[in-house]
């Protein structure tokens, strides 16, 4: 993608929280780049979401599900309706920071996914979330190493063969991603290397299940297995088993794996005490 002024869609698909989308659309209108479509697919089961978006106007173009179906369904609704040459997404709990699309746009002409880093608010806390520089599909099939949709920018000419499976109840994402890198037999994606988005990890919930996302590596798994070697699926269950659980030592566990894995063990203790102090956390 080498264009001028380039249309993004931007899909919002959202459920019974019009405070939330609300915020959501105003961190799009506050984007440097302005040349953004506005897709907000609601789900709702009521009318709150459509009385609360009235006064944006032709800001954005407004969907409303007949019944409620699901973010997978809602995101792909979003994906039908989109006229840009790039597509990006946004969970209605999220903010985008004003140079996202900016940013993404001058590495999507090289690369048709990017993703980037993102800020968290943990226990009153602002913490620096880093992803890997670089994202090889048997990396992807160990870890979403590209995250959340509120994360990514694609090239829409490679997504138009490709959907969100709507049968799974979480990982959707993940699932997506692999599903545009195998089908368009793309060899990686990348980080554009700056934190673009504040997410949201609220114990509420979203459209999709999240009490569901422990278990979210083995369906993918089950779905996939034929694509798995033997170092994705062994990264794949260590990985993520250590993920599923919360508590302080697990993570200490994870970090020193991530570290054996780099080849760089050694300094494994010195690097845990900074990333704690700093709070920049690489995820992988």
């Amino acid at each position: 993608m080498n264009k001028t002024n380039t249309l993004v869609s931007c899909i919002i698909p959202t459920k019974n929280r019009s405070h939330f989308v609300t915020r959501a659309i105003q961190s799009v209108l506050r984007q440097t780049y302005n040349n953004i479509e506005i897709i907000v697919v609601d789900d709702s089961t009521n009318g709150e979401t459509e009385k609360a978006l009235a006064f944006l106007g032709g800001h954005i173009r407004y969907i409303k599900n007949e019944q409620s179906r699901g973010a997978p369904y809602s995101r792909n609704i979003g994906l039908d309706e989109a006229r840009g040459d790039a597509v990006a997404f946004l969970d209605d709990d999220d903010i985008w920071l004003p140079e996202k699309t900016i940013t993404q746009l001058k590495w999507l002409e090289k690369y048709p996914i990017v993703t980037c880093n993102y800020i968290a608010e943990i226990k009153g806390r602002r913490h620096f979330m880093k992803y890997p520089e670089v994202v090889f599909y048997e990396d992807l099939l160990a870890a979403n190493a590209l995250g959340s949709c509120s994360f990514v920018m694609i090239d829409r000419n490679v997504t138009k063969d490709c959907r969100f499976d709507e049968d799974l109840k979480s990982g959707q994402d993940w699932d997506f991603w692999l599903t545009v890198m195998k089908e368009n037999s793309i060899e990686k994606a990348v980080n554009v290397g700056k934190y673009l988005v504040d997410y949201n990890i609220g114990d509420y919930s979203r459209i999709s299940n999240t009490n569901e996302m422990p278990a979210a590596f083995l369906v993918l798994y089950d779905k996939r297995r034929s694509e798995y070697t033997p170092k994705s699926t062994r990264l794949l269950f260590l990985y993520n088993a250590f993920q599923a659980r919360q508590s302080f030592m697990m993570w200490i566990l994870r970090e020193w794996m991530k570290a054996e894995i780099k080849g760089k063990g050694y300094f494994f203790l010195t690097k845990l005490v900074i990333k704690r102090f700093f709070r920049r956390m690489e995820l992988f």
